[in-house]
């Protein structure tokens, strides 16, 4: 289907003009998937964990790049205040990790190690490795049909 539009506006303006509501559009798109992703990804965290405290998906949260990118979960901030995210993601043994390490002085409270310095505390190897919970993997899934929820949205 061919559309012909015919304005009484300079050469240039209509297409600028047009640009513009487009532009406007997507950046309200955009911003509603980082939105719906930042939501998604909080829930797949704290759904997989047994015990979640929310530390780890509190570490997720949307942040603008530029006017049509956002995005979720800045790795560099991640790294410093998370640094086992990656260990819950993909799985200890995925990321070739060494999981067979000597822990701080400290002592097993409800399947955590609790850093201590008490008399009764000791120090100890982890018996088994941090299985995988993928919960990127997990968000990545949902946004396909987020995105196309959002898109049919817009029409």
């Amino acid at each position: 289907m061919k559309i012909r539009v015919t304005t009484l506006t300079k050469p240039g303006e209509f297409t600028k003009w047009a640009t513009e509501v487009v532009t406007q559009d997507a950046e309200i798109v955009v911003r509603r998937l980082a939105e719906i992703c930042e939501v998604l990804i909080k829930e797949n965290i704290l759904n997989t964990s047994k015990m979640p405290t929310g530390a780890l998906a509190d570490a997720f949260f949307k942040e603008q790049i530029n006017s049509l990118s956002w995005g979720v979960g800045d790795i560099a901030y991640l790294n410093k205040t998370v640094p086992y995210w990656r260990h819950v993601n993909f799985g200890s043994e995925a990321i070739n990790a060494n999981w067979q390490h000597w822990l701080p002085k400290g002592h097993w409270d409800n399947g955590r190690w609790i850093e201590g310095n008490e008399d009764t505390d000791y120090f100890d190897i982890p018996k088994t490795p941090i299985q995988a919970h993928n919960y990127i993997e997990k968000t990545l899934m949902d946004m396909e049909i987020a995105i196309q929820r959002v898109l049919s949205e817009r029409k």
